[in-house]
């Protein structure tokens, strides 16, 4: 089964965006469970390594008196100098599953088989603490009408109305400052994410924000079955926390290991996911005639971070063919190359430098804030 999330059918989407030949493109979409299960296996492996990694460096359980006199030569100083950076690599793995695994599981393309997607998407999205049934839908209405200052809810839940209907909105923070502070912003996100099961829980519809509808579409009726499939979702996760917190939260070795290990990590991790998820679809094309040549970034990226985040750094040629499974976006690329418009930063860096340079996309998006003042 191939879910196409489109504003239109996709004869109509051959005239805008969708380049390729139909026999083309049912090469590509075909999905596999080995595929898979490799890549689920491979990241889980590498997370594992670098958790052992940790583990060897006995930072855990802490003992401050350890690092209270500590010389140049103490081999105390050499392991916590070790242990910083792969502690935040550990944490971003995690995120990566948080944002990049997620975010295939719901597309149901990392495996064939469906109930796979649906049940590691649940596992993931509760271990990663996200919602992922909420995602899941708010993630189709993102794909509908992506870059839709009116329906779009990655745009209607973070920015104002002021900000949206700016000429030269750039889909970036006001500010060099907040863009900053965007990495640093953990409890906001976390809140949201709470207030999203919560909300759901009591079947109340929310978008991204957790706590309203922002977008200007119905909310979900009650014989779509959304809303019921959210609460209940919603309320399997909650009871899965209270199990865990209930086993493993009895003893104080228990709440620090789950601190330790999982908690903590999570937190840490959101820094970093943030560089490479940030800004998708910047100093693109705001329409309501959704064309994803036009309206979404691709990033080449390394190695090491196209196998983390599951190939989604490859996200315009996704989001005009979302059916196309992730092992198969680095063909579908090559394919499509010459054809994206937003693919002149070939790394997260470069782009990242690009919001922030001096007369960048931020400072283009304050001078139309400027102008309507």
């Amino acid at each position: 089964e191939h879910e196409d999330w489109t504003d239109v059918k996709h004869s109509e989407r051959k005239k805008r965006d969708r380049i390729l030949a139909d026999k083309v493109l049912l090469e590509l979409i075909q999905k596999s469970d080995y595929e898979g299960f490799k890549r689920l296996f491979t990241n889980l492996g590498i997370l594992a390594l670098t958790g052992y990694c940790i583990h060897r460096l006995e930072i855990f359980p802490f003992d401050q008196n350890k690092y209270l006199s500590l010389d140049k030569d103490n081999e105390e100083l050499w392991k916590l100098a070790t242990f910083i950076p792969a502690y935040v690599f550990y944490g971003f793995q995690i995120q990566c599953f948080a944002f990049a695994g997620q975010h295939e599981f719901l597309h149901r393309n990392a495996w064939k088989t469906r109930w796979i997607n649906d049940w590691v998407l649940f596992v993931v999205g509760t271990a990663c603490f996200e919602f992922g049934k909420h995602e899941q839908m708010m993630h189709k209405q993102h794909h509908t009408f992506t870059n839709n200052i009116d329906k779009d809810p990655e745009l209607t839940s973070f920015y104002s109305r002021e900000e949206l209907e700016n000429p030269e909105f750039r889909n970036v923070n006001k500010t060099k400052f907040g863009f900053f502070c965007q990495f640093l912003y953990i409890w906001p996100t976390f809140k949201s994410r709470i207030c999203k099961l919560i909300s759901s829980a009591l079947g109340i519809a929310v978008d991204y924000t957790g706590t309203g509808w922002s977008m200007q579409t119905p909310k979900y009726s009650k014989e779509s079955g959304i809303m019921q499939d959210l609460k209940a979702a919603a309320r399997l996760q909650l009871l899965v926390y209270a199990a865990i917190f209930g086993l493993f939260g009895q003893t104080s070795e228990g709440c620090q290991a789950l601190m330790f290990w999982w908690i903590v990590p999570v937190l840490v991790g959101y820094a970093p996911v943030n560089f490479v998820r940030n800004l998708e679809h910047a100093d693109c094309e705001v329409s309501k005639e959704m064309n994803c040549l036009r309206n979404t970034r691709t990033v080449r990226s390394n190695a090491i971070l196209r196998q983390l985040l599951w190939n989604t750094n490859y996200h315009a040629e996704h989001h005009c063919y979302p059916m196309v499974p992730f092992f198969n976006l680095p063909k579908l690329s090559e394919l499509m190359d010459a054809h994206v418009i937003h693919n002149e930063c070939r790394h997260f860096s470069t782009q990242n430098w690009e919001a922030m340079k001096p007369g960048g996309w931020i400072n283009q998006q304050a001078k139309g804030l400027k102008k309507r003042d």
